[in-house]
């Protein structure tokens, strides 16, 4: 894969702030569910899947909050392997 030339840091700030807020969306919807069955036992997979989302959730929300630095008026410019390595 090749760097998109179009592409600015600030692109990852943002598409991982509508992710936060996708993930805040999901977690609500999934603390509002009943995790009774019906006979009275717990749902476990519902349990497991809320608990992966919630690991998931503060994951996004930390990488979120580091990648503000990337938010701002500022000229980016790719350095490539080669470059790096001078």
């Amino acid at each position: 894969m090749k760097p998109d030339p179009k592409f600015n840091p600030s692109d990852v700030f943002y598409s991982l702030g509508d992710l936060c807020e996708l993930m805040g969306a999901i977690y609500d919807v999934l603390h509002e569910m009943d995790y009774v069955r019906p006979d009275g036992s717990r749902n476990a997979e519902l349990d497991r899947v809320a608990a992966l989302q919630r690991i998931a959730k503060s994951q996004v929300e930390m990488l979120a909050a580091v990648t503000a630095v990337f938010d701002g008026p500022n000229e980016w410019v790719c350095v490539t392997d080669s470059e790096a390595s001078r």
